[in-house]
């Protein structure tokens, strides 16, 4: 596992720099207006391209990398689960791309479905799911495929900071320090137990 580092990363032509560092094993909120928490977001994951600076994990410089080569997983505001899939093939669509030994992997999802009480939805769909199901959902699906650091983009609401810190406290992979957990949020009272890493402005 590996420290997150964004180096006076600008994730659009009107945000300010952020300079900081998230250890394996922590959990630190980045504090901003959902647009640009949100660009922050998805810069960091490599769904979009920065302004300026860079993303590092660990020695690793990957600010040029695409998604599956960053071993940055991402949960999007609102989860962004596929409709038409059930929870289990949602939860597996995190894993299609996994470099780890597969055993190892499949194991590994088994614990988080446990942790995460999701077992008994496994065979629904989304929309027969409440708002903080959908989100332990992306979750589990973000921390299946065994990155080095996560990104999430806290919604407001049900789903939102009220369990998180329990929650990513259950998914340490085994004999590992954990990974580093960047939140962006535009309500940093949710996350009481978080400290807040950076603020940005608009």
């Amino acid at each position: 596992m590996a420290t997150l580092r964004l180096c006076a990363l600008v994730a659009g032509p009107d945000a300010a720099a952020v300079d900081l560092d998230v250890p394996a094993g922590a959990t630190a909120a980045l504090v901003a207006a959902p647009p640009v928490g949100t660009a922050v977001a998805r810069v960091v994951s490599g769904l979009a391209a920065p302004v300026a600076g860079r993303v590092l994990v660990g020695d690793r410089e990957v600010t040029a990398l695409p998604p599956p080569q960053r071993r940055i997983a991402y949960v999007p505001a609102g989860g962004a689960l596929l409709p038409h899939l059930t929870v289990r093939r949602n939860i597996a669509y995190g894993q299609r791309r996994r470099e780890r030994v597969r055993e190892v992997a499949d194991a590994w999802t088994a614990t988080v479905v446990d942790r995460l009480e999701l077992a008994p939805t496994l065979g629904l769909r989304p929309h027969l799911l409440s708002e903080a199901q959908r989100f332990r959902v992306a979750l589990a699906r973000a921390v299946v495929c065994l990155p080095e650091a996560l990104v999430i983009d806290l919604p407001t609401g049900p789903a939102g900071g009220g369990r998180l810190t329990e929650l990513l406290g259950r998914l340490t992979p085994p004999d590992t320090p954990g990974v580093a957990v960047l939140v962006c949020t535009a309500e940093p009272g949710a996350l009481p137990d978080v400290p807040v890493a950076a603020e940005v402005g608009g």
